[in-house]
């Protein structure tokens, strides 16, 4: 019996419109110029950056594309969540006005929002962008405050501290940089012993370049960082000691402002109490700020006074600052130096001096050897004009 074969022909296709292919290969020439723009603006972006934050090329290309080595993946982008925006927005439109303990929490909040009936996702953008905007700078404020919670303060301080050693630690690994990291608490409250992160080859340096170990130096910067200089100073054992210490701190800061003052090398400034605006604040253009006590020496001061003054040099509350310089018609401030009064016969020309020609001439056997002019005697009846005119020369020779 025989079978009949069925022969398949393959159809012909509809003929296409005139001018398709030509319209198919211009918008194929338009895709890959913009293709081709896409890449150009990228390289351009690219070499901007690295040569802007002074990285390579190579290093940002990597961090675009997430790191991978065939580029196929691109950064991704952290956006905020409507959702999350929307719920912060409600809870603070809700809790702002109950008082404290009446508040809802997070649950309470969540559910009032899956009853509303109009959702948040139907609201008009700019209502959206106003949500998001709100949430993004309250999470950068809190991100940035201050830790209320000690607890939050210690888990902070521990998961940085072991990231920052465990990063340290594989450079020593790859590259064989050594470092030294050291993390004291600011306050008293905080509980936080001193953190030290080291090799052996750092800790044998640290005791033969400052002679203590890095525990020391370690307490000692933690003694600094709660109680300021005066923390890490020793105390004068008596009065003589303190008032020294005074001297010596003023003078050196001063040295210190004045090599601030001159960059280019001055002749040593030699600090001085009793001409200080003159002397000082006019002349060098420097003030000691903090001084409340009268500008004398250490020495002349009472001890309340010196105990105060080297209190508040140790722990920098009185400290030396550039004056800055005066605007036009305005006074600077500073008493200038009184000069010596000009004498009322400075052009007469007068005779030599009798006590020290008198003088010169004993010495040199000379003379009578008497140092004090003879005075002339008067006779009885001279007028009172004779006597006047004899004593204003006696009082001219005597100058």
């Amino acid at each position: 019996m025989f079978r009949r074969r069925y022969f398949m022909r393959q159809a012909r296709r509809a003929k296409l419109p005139p001018g398709y292919r030509r319209l198919k290969r211009a918008v194929a020439r338009d895709l890959q110029t913009r293709l081709n723009d896409v890449v150009t603006n990228l390289r351009d972006e690219v070499e901007s950056i690295a040569k802007e934050f002074k990285r390579s090329p190579a290093w940002v290309r990597g961090q675009l594309f997430g790191r991978s080595k065939n580029s196929r993946f691109l950064r991704r982008i952290r956006k905020t969540r409507l959702y999350d925006a929307y719920l912060h927005f409600r809870a603070k439109e809700i809790n702002g006005a109950l008082p404290e303990g009446s508040k809802k929490d997070l649950f309470e909040l969540k559910e009032i929002i899956s009853r509303e009936r109009r959702s948040y996702k139907t609201r008009p953008a700019e209502e959206q962008a106003v949500w998001i905007a709100e949430y993004e700078a309250d999470k950068e404020s809190a991100a940035r405050d201050k830790r209320i919670n000690r607890k939050a303060e210690q888990l902070d301080a521990s998961s940085a501290l072991k990231r920052i050693s465990v990063d340290l630690d594989t450079l020593n690994t790859r590259t064989g940089v050594r470092a030294l990291l050291i993390a004291v608490r600011s306050d008293i409250l905080f509980t936080m012993p001193p953190y030290i992160f080291c090799d052996d080859g750092t800790e044998k340096f640290v005791n033969a370049a400052l002679g203590k170990t890095t525990d020391q130096l370690a307490r000692a910067y933690e003694m600094w960082t709660i109680h300021g200089p005066s923390g890490l100073a020793t105390a004068p054992t008596n009065a003589n000691q303190l008032i020294a210490e005074v001297r010596g701190l003023v003078q050196t800061k001063l040295d210190d402002i004045i090599a601030t003052r001159y960059p280019g090398g001055s002749n040593p400034v030699k600090m001085n109490y009793k001409s200080y605006d003159a002397a000082i604040v006019a002349l060098h253009g420097v003030r000691l700020v903090g001084w409340d006590v009268p500008m004398k020496n250490p020495g002349q001061l009472s001890m309340d006074h010196v105990r105060k003054m080297y209190n508040g040099l140790t722990n920098q509350v009185v400290k030396w600052e550039l004056v800055p310089p005066p605007a036009d018609g305005e006074d600077p401030g500073v008493a200038p130096s009184r000069k010596r009064q000009r004498r009322a016969d400075a052009d007469k020309i007068r005779g030599p001096n009798i006590r020290t020609t008198g003088k010169a001439a004993a010495a040199n056997g000379k003379g009578t050897g008497g140092s004090k002019p003879s005075r002339k005697r008067r006779k009885k009846g001279e007028d009172s004009s004779e006597e006047g005119e004899g004593e204003e020369s006696g009082l001219d020779s005597d100058e």
